[in-house]
């Protein structure tokens, strides 16, 4: 009954560990952190920031059973802050409309 318990999808503590999972990987991906801080005072970053991990998300690849694995999670974020950065660098101080790109994990 314990594995069952601890296997439902929709069990209440699962967006919790979820979000824990993303807290430690994040940890991780100290350029993400830093890239974040770098835009999030400009006017749309969130918007923008969020359309590029949903992109990045959604060409990631999930593990039966697990959904994103942790590396994953780290890739995501590392890629996130490699495209966030290389906004900043082309546009300056404004930063540019997040483009897409490629992870491998």
């Amino acid at each position: 009954m314990a594995r069952w318990i601890a296997t439902r999808d929709d069990r209440p503590s699962r967006e919790v560990e979820t979000f824990v999972a993303w807290l430690a990987a994040a940890e991780k991906a100290p350029d993400f952190k830093n890239a974040l801080a770098s835009v999030i005072a400009e006017e749309g970053a969130t918007e923008r920031v969020s359309e590029l991990l949903r992109d990045l998300l959604d060409r990631a690849g999930t593990h039966f059973g697990i959904g994103y694995s942790q590396g994953t999670r780290v890739a995501v974020l590392q890629a996130a802050a490699d495209e966030i950065n290389r906004s900043v660098q082309h546009a300056g101080p404004q930063a540019a409309e997040p483009r897409s790109v490629d992870i491998q994990d």
